[in-house]
């Protein structure tokens, strides 16, 4: 069972919101590659954010090359590299369902590794933050989300628990691009339907938190393999019907 959660989970939009707040500071200061920002405690202040989440904001854009560090001097503006041939490693945006197809393909071969490593090296901490993020997806089946925000928090706690940044960058790098159903425009028939189909997933969470907090890697591994197969299972079903749920 999922233990109640003793405290608020966190906004999970927080460090995407930073994200788009810096982007836009850059564009409206007209800083260009080389320049420097503003220190760290003055981006708090101004974005009313904690350090922490100026830091995740900061490192997710430096792993997008858009910004470098030097240490004992500061963060700067970098131009992007250019991607090999016009395309991004990643897709630029959720339009096509062969695009989505291909990334949940490619998320089976991370996050599955990732759900077994955070069943070896998971911390109470960790639980009880893939707990909040459990528990917000049940208490957002009501609003018209479809839980997106809450599905990403889980997959990003799952993400923290492996104790390896990479595996945390590459859900931050994604955004909302890695639950895209909403962006897709999911739509259900009424409100029974789309709770028994959020129902489904909360219920694969599930599996992979009993595991993960169990410390059973291979039951996790396992878990997160059959929770990703099907979401590309049912992203393929909508692609064919073009009027049912999304799910990832």
């Amino acid at each position: 069972m999922v233990p109640e959660p003793m405290i608020a989970a966190a906004p999970v939009h927080l460090t995407d919101r930073v994200k788009l707040d810096l982007m836009r500071l850059i564009e409206a200061s007209n800083l260009t590659p080389g320049d420097k920002l503003p220190a760290a405690d003055e981006l708090c202040r101004q974005f009313a954010v904690s350090r922490t989440v100026v830091r995740e904001a900061i490192a997710s854009l430096k792993a997008e090359g858009r910004l470098r560090s030097l240490r004992g001097s500061g963060v700067y503006v970098e131009t992007p590299p250019p991607a090999a041939g016009g395309l991004s490693l990643f897709m630029a945006a959720p339009e096509e369902i062969a695009d989505i197809l291909d990334f949940m393909e490619f998320r089976i071969s991370v996050e599955v590794e990732a759900a077994g490593l955070a069943a070896e090296r998971r911390t109470e901490v960790n639980l009880l933050r893939m707990a909040q993020a459990l528990a917000q997806f049940r208490n957002s089946v009501r609003d018209k989300t479809l839980a997106s925000d809450a599905d990403r928090a889980f997959h990003r706690a799952i993400a923290d628990a492996t104790s390896n940044k990479r595996f945390r960058l590459f859900v931050d790098e994604m955004g909302e691009r890695l639950i895209p159903r909403r962006a897709l425009g999911a739509s259900f028939a009424d409100e029974k339907s789309k709770a028994e189909f959020l129902e489904v997933i909360a219920s694969e969470h599930q599996r992979i938190f009993d595991a993960i907090a169990e410390r059973k890697p291979d039951e996790a591994r396992l878990a997160m393999r059959r929770h990703l197969e099907d979401g590309r299972r049912r992203y393929r079903e909508w692609s064919l019907a073009h009027d049912g749920g999304l799910g990832g």
